[in-house]
């Protein structure tokens, strides 16, 4: 196929897309052909075998549409160093520990505020190992 010109801001939006696409893609085929168990959730293994390959063949598909892309766009592909793509891991979660604090929580009423304080200590905690994710 003829490459076509977009403009940056396009690129740069597509290659954004592409890239949101492409990790979405690795989780579900992670949890596809590694299924774990965790502290907080299991994925139940409710896929019958058909259905896996045809999730499977979705994501191969899938990942060959943005390869596609790439090339027919001249799209560069990124380059990524593990710390800065560690680093901005841990900014999302650190986000979200942050937001479970008790001060964070208003308009749950007094009741609400004086019991999420018991748990402040837990989320201190884990604030903490998450602080160590960064680089």
């Amino acid at each position: 196929m003829k490459k076509i010109a977009p403009t940056k801001t396009h690129k740069r939006l597509i290659s954004s897309l592409l890239f949101l696409l492409e990790q979405k893609v690795e989780v579900i085929e992670h949890m596809i052909n590694q299924p774990s168990e965790n502290a907080t959730y299991i994925i139940v293994q409710d896929l019958v075998p058909n259905e896996k390959k045809k999730l499977l063949g979705a994501c191969a598909e899938l990942k060959k549409a943005i390869d596609q892309t790439v090339e027919e766009l001249d799209i560069e592909k990124r380059k990524i160093s593990q710390v800065q793509y560690i680093n901005t891991i841990q900014s999302h979660i650190w986000e979200h520990v942050c937001d479970a604090f008790s001060d964070k929580m208003t308009g749950y009423g007094d009741q609400v505020a004086i019991k999420a304080k018991l748990v402040d200590p837990y989320i201190k905690r884990i604030s903490d190992i998450v602080d160590r994710l960064q680089l």
